[in-house]
């Protein structure tokens, strides 16, 4: 099955992005700094193969969708994501979420029925930043010392039910791992709770052999095609 483009307006742009199937239950989501849909590719396509069809976009300063990313806010990347749910997507939802898009995965379970929730080197920040627009500002904020200790990334995390999944890497210089043992520890009504940390792996490079890719692609669909 091949993959079908869709643009969906938002404010001043359009979101560019592409679904296997309209109304999957699975939506991928990137991260910041020059990611966007397309370094999910190779994920997307081995799991639509196992019966996983998935849903995917550009955010706002990002890839094809383009426009200005400084400006913008972690509050409207939650804004964009879910309204490309609702164009694209059904619930309950498969959330698959990279480095600061975690931290958007985890308030679209307020937002949505969520039934797996599956963090790349997951990034959370400090409810003070969530409104700052992208630039100086926002980026004073987060890096205060342990300002992600304040975030409501956590107290979101009690009230999840669903399977959560963690994808860590062992040498991550952006996410300190208290992060990861946050996120963990948050997540004490999860239905599973899963930490798997790559070996030999970095923040922008979670996956740096097939048998690590392979590995994390099969924890993926256990996770997806065991929920009942």
């Amino acid at each position: 099955m091949n993959n079908r483009r869709f643009e969906l307006p938002h404010g001043k742009y359009v979101l560019q992005g592409d679904t296997y199937e309209m109304g999957c239950e699975t939506m991928v989501l990137h991260g910041a700094g020059k990611s966007s849909r397309a370094r999910f590719l190779r994920i997307r396509e081995s799991l639509n193969v196992h019966g996983i069809p998935s849903a995917s976009f550009d955010f706002i300063g990002h890839g094809e969708t383009g426009g200005e990313l400084f400006g913008s806010t972690l509050d409207e990347r939650t804004e964009q994501a879910a309204a490309v749910v609702g164009h694209a997507c059904k619930e309950p939802l498969t959330l698959i979420a990279a480095s600061m898009s975690a931290y958007s995965a985890i308030r679209l379970t307020q937002i949505f029925a969520v039934k797996n929730l599956i963090l790349l080197v997951p990034a959370v920040y400090t409810a003070h930043a969530y409104d700052l627009a992208f630039g100086s500002e926002f980026s004073a904020a987060i890096r205060v010392r342990d300002s992600w200790q304040d975030s409501d990334a956590f107290s979101i995390l009690e009230g999840f039910a669903g399977q959560l999944l963690v994808m860590a890497a062992q040498h991550d210089n952006v996410i300190p791992t208290g992060v990861v043992e946050g996120i963990r520890a948050s997540a004490k009504n999860a239905k599973t709770n899963v930490l798997h940390v790559v070996p030999d792996s970095e923040h922008l490079s979670l996956f740096p052999g097939v048998q690590d890719f392979l590995l994390a692609r099969d924890m993926i669909i256990e996770v997806c095609q065991g929920e009942d």
